[in-house]
Parts: structure tokens; C-alpha cells; sequence
């Protein structure tokens, strides 16, 4: 029996899609705290339970009967999400649970590496190696559709692409790539024990990624190298808060800015520049690009001015 939480997030819900294609679905376990979803799944056959990282009984329960676990990553960075991580990992484990496919970040195995995003991703794979369960961990690079969509919108519409990343380079993944190993590994197509950097096929710096979105849509956008202190401020200023349990009500995006910052500085030190052969690898094709990231959401993107095309 498989379980794949959160399939009421992106990644998540295309690992569940993924086992679909080649699993019969009474071999399916998915979590979710939303009863919509559950719903939904449950009229495609698959056993779906309501489970919340913030209730450890109810992460038990959602998981009595798997014996392979595919646990994503939460979104609230620091001491918050490494609570929920450990509750996960331990429920896991006294489930019964033999594997454990967790999505780590990459870099979280260099010495050195250090940012708010790592140190909850070196907390867990700890966790995890503590557990007596077998393991994978996909270190994944940054989300190449967080740069063709988010990223690009705000730079284009600011007439700017300001980031503290210097001349560091990443190697952009495709989400759905990730769900694709993810689900490969589920299924045990990995070596025991191993964590795998899963990548897009080029790296690129930030000052690299701004001048596509330029090409690509003709707006004139500068290119601001920021420092830290530079950029907490310039989020400041935008209303993002600094930590993730601040007021993000008036935020334009859903990430803390010490996360953000901190990512920028592991960036330009040279952690994020792995470029590997993992997702063709385990899907049998090459990575998606950025650039076919890119044009796939243009139509979406606003016209150069902040006008909506």
C-alpha cells in the first residue's frame, strides 16, 4: 500500500496521479485536511483520509496499513514546521510504515549550506535516518514554475528583477518532474537509503533567468543585485513578513522573507548549482526547461506596465 500526503497541493496530488497510471487504486492511501479533496479521490476508488500535520492522532490514523510513504514537505519554515515534520515521521513509524520518500531541498547535505528553508530539511532527514525506516530523500532544486510564473509576473510588471543571489547559479526543476521521481520512487525504483539531487537539465543565474522573462515578453526589466539587508528591505516594504508565522495578508507571496533571504545568500555561496541526471533517469526522459516553462506561461504573464494581457 502506498500514501501520498497533502494531495490537496500541487506536487503531491501529480505523485497520487503518477501511481494511478501504473497502481490500481484500492492500493492507494492519500491524505489531506480538506474533506473536498478526500471526497473527490475517494469517487476515483482511492482510500482517502483526513490527516493534518498539526494533529499527530490524526496522522496515525492516516497512515495504519502503508507500508511506502511519500511525505511533502510543509510550508511553514522554522521551529513550527520542524515540529510538524517530526510528528510525521513518528507516526510513520509506529504506523508501520518500511519506506519513507521525504522532499528534502538541495544542498541540505552540504557542510556548510545554511538558510531558514535547510535547516528544517536537515532536521527532518535526521529525523527520518533516526527512524529505522528505509528511506529516500529527493533533495529537489528550486520550482522552475515558481520563475515562469510568480517571478516572472512580478518582474515584468515592476519593470524589475532584484535578488541577492550574486552570480550563483540553479539548477530549476520542473514540479511535475518531481512528481515523477517521486512516484518512481514510491514504487522502488531507487537504491535504499539514498537521497537524490533532482534537478532541471541547466543552471542558471538569477540575472540569467530576469534577461529570459525579458526576451520573452519584451518588457524592459533591470537587473538590481541586492544585498541581504538590501533585500529584507525591499520585502519589507512590499508587506512580506519575515517569518512564516507573520501577517501575510497584505504579502504578494506565500514565502517569509527570511526564507527568501536566506535561500539568496545559500544560492550565491554555490549550493544550488548541482545540475544531475536523476529525473531522466527515473522517468525514462529529460527534464523539462525553464525556457519551456517560460512559454507555457506567457499567456498568463501581464503585459509590460503591470496591464494584464
Amino acid at each position: 500500500m502506498y500514501i501520498v500526503t497533502g494531495v490537496g497541493g500541487y506536487v503531491s496530488s501529480r505523485v497520487a496521479e503518477a501511481l494511478l497510471r501504473s497502481e490500481p487504486a484500492e492500493s492507494i492511501i492519500v491524505t489531506t485536511r480538506s474533506a473536498d479533496t478526500a471526497a473527490t479521490w475517494r469517487a476515483r476508488g482511492v482510500d482517502a483520509r483526513i490527516a493534518d500535520y498539526n494533529d499527530s492522532g490524526s496522522l496515525r490514523r492516516g497512515f495504519e496499513g502503508g507500508r511506502s510513504l511519500f511525505m511533502i514537505s510543509g510550508m511553514e519554515a522554522g521551529p513550527r514546521r520542524q515540529r510538524q515534520h517530526g510528528d510525521v515521521v513518528d507516526a510513520a513509524a509506529a504506523a508501520g510504515v518500511e519506506h519513507l520518500v521525504y522532499t528534502s531541498f538541495l544542498g541540505a547535505d552540504h557542510p556548510g549550506a545554511s538558510s531558514v528553508e535547510v535547516a528544517d530539511h536537515q532536521f527532518t532527514e535526521q529525523r527520518v535516518r533516526e527512524s529505522g525506516m528505509r528511506w529516500n530523500f529527493m533533495r529537489n532544486s528550486q520550482y522552475a514554475d515558481a520563475m515562469a510564473e510568480n517571478q516572472a509576473a512580478i518582474s515584468i510588471a515592476s519593470g524589475v528583477s532584484a535578488g541577492n543571489t550574486g552570480e550563483g547559479r540553479v539548477s530549476f526543476v520542473c514540479r511535475d518532474d518531481v512528481a515523477e521521481v517521486g512516484a518512481a520512487l514510491l514504487r522502488g525504483a531507487g537504491e535504499p537509503n539514498t537521497g537524490y539531487d533532482v534537478t532541471g537539465p541547466e543552471a542558471f543565474t538569477y540575472r540569467e533567468v530576469g534577461e529570459m522573462i525579458s526576451a520573452l515578453s519584451g518588457a524592459s526589466i533591470e537587473m538590481r543585485d541586492l544585498s541581504d539587508d538590501e533585500m529584507y528591505a525591499l520585502w519589507d516594504g512590499l508587506g512580506v513578513p519575515r517569518s512564516a508565522d507573520g501577517d501575510f495578508s497584505a504579502s504578494p507571496v506565500p514565502w517569509a522573507s527570511d526564507g527568501m533571504v536566506t535561500l539568496g545568500r545559500m544560492i550565491r555561496e554555490g549550493h544550488c548549482a548541482n545540475v544531475t541526471d536523476v529525473v531522466e533517469r527515473f522517468t525514462g526522459r529529460p527534464g523539462r526547461s525553464l525556457e519551456d516553462l517560460m512559454r507555457a506561461a506567457q499567456p498568463g504573464w501581464p503585459a509590460p506596465g503591470g496591464v494584464t494581457a
